[in-house]
């Protein structure tokens, strides 16, 4: 799970993982890690982000010149 804009180091996007040594949040901006007990993975749950997808370029209209 990613949580953005979330490193207490670099404000850079956090990525939660799990390997055999158990759960860690790092970031992927500066390589902050951080080992996450079970008490510290519920400060980060239950945030909600919004992520805006980029609008669409608006199509040029080509000007039409008229025969005289």
């Amino acid at each position: 799970m990613m949580y953005l804009r979330e490193c207490p180091k670099c404000n850079g996007d956090l990525n939660a993982e799990e390997d055999i040594h158990g759960k860690y949040v790092s970031c992927m901006q500066c390589g902050y890690l951080k080992d996450v007990s079970s008490e510290d993975s519920n400060t980060l749950a239950g945030k909600t982000f919004v992520i805006d997808a980029p609008k669409a370029a608006k199509k040029r209209q080509k000007k039409v010149r008229q025969a005289a």
